[in-house]
């Protein structure tokens, strides 16, 4: 009698490795268990389903060329356009309420909320892919060029399932193991972690509390609805390639108008230069007080302009 065999494929990167049985996961479970007081049999189990993730490792070890773009002409071309702001504009009539209630209690506008979910994670469509739990025991237990940080995400993992009594194996997120719509590692979300819709829970796979918690984290750093954010000024003459641009790049008026910057005439004090090349050509832009709050969230001023733009179209 023929025997019929059958092969099943995993895929190259992704494959068991019973981590609890590893030196270093063995060491992780004796210091959860001493520091924090987590159950061995408890973090043995949860290392046994770890898969390790390659694909992740290599991203960290320059092994995988990072085929994403970047520049300012692709922020434009992705997110400043009408069908992206057309999206942002449905999103605020469906989630209204818990925007409204943000705003109540953190003193945030939905546009800034908006524009933060629409760059992170387009509203929910991306930013989920991978499981945390995976992505982090590979990373952590691995040499790489993060380890030391991702060894610290993998203990704030553990210490916000059990806070909020979610499964860590079910958190879902990036191939740095951010979560949520707006992408936030665990130790940001443990701090800045917010219970919008009221379940008892701070759950960062859930768009309400997504909202709630970069409301919090703007308003701890600062944020200030009545600001402009940017402004595009005049510009004259070419001397303004003397200036340095980026988000540490600030300079008072008399000095910008020195290099044929001029703001407009509602604009008080100093200012954040932005100068960004789309093709031939150069965007300038000033930034304020609240530019530079967009930039402790993410210090690239294509990704701070980019959604200071958005949430400006999306009110207009």
């Amino acid at each position: 009698m023929k025997q019929l065999f059958i092969l099943i494929l995993i895929p190259f990167y992704l494959y068991s490795l019973d981590y609890s049985q590893t030196e270093a996961g063995k060491h992780f479970i004796n210091k959860m268990h001493r520091i924090y007081g987590f159950n061995k049999d408890y973090l043995r189990k949860l290392l046994k389903q770890a898969h390790h993730r390659q694909d992740v490792l290599d991203r960290y070890n320059g092994r995988l060329k990072h085929a994403t773009d970047y520049s300012w002409h692709r922020y434009k071309n992705k997110i400043l356009i009408p069908e992206s702001i057309q999206l942002g504009k449905n999103f605020m009539k469906k989630y209204a309420p818990y925007l409204a209630k943000a705003k109540r209690r953190y003193g945030v506008n939905k546009e800034i909320i908006t524009a933060f979910i629409r760059v992170e994670s387009k509203f929910g469509l991306y930013g989920g892919e991978y499981s945390v739990w995976d992505v982090l025991v590979t990373l952590a237990f691995n040499p790489n060029r993060k380890q030391r940080f991702f060894k610290e995400q993998l203990t704030k993992a553990l210490l916000l399932a059990r806070r909020e009594h979610l499964s860590v194996l079910n958190l879902r997120g990036s191939f740095a193991g951010a979560m949520g719509c707006v992408q936030q590692v665990p130790s940001i979300y443990l701090k800045y972690g917010v219970d919008l819709n009221g379940d008892g829970i701070r759950n960062p796979n859930s768009m309400a509390d997504c909202i709630g918690s970069i409301a919090k984290f703007l308003s701890r750093n600062g944020w200030n609805n009545n600001r402009a954010t940017v402004a595009k000024p005049k510009v004259t003459g070419n001397e303004h390639f003397n200036l340095r641009s980026g988000y540490r790049s600030y300079y008072s008026q008399s000095t910008l108008k020195a290099f044929g910057i001029i703001p407009p005439s509602w604009w008080r004090g100093g200012a954040y230069f932005i100068r960004l090349k789309d093709g031939s050509r150069w965007d300038i832009y000033l930034g304020d007080a609240n530019y530079r709050v967009i930039t402790k969230y993410n210090a690239s001023k294509q990704y701070a302009l980019s959604i200071a733009l958005y949430a400006k179209a999306i009110r207009e």
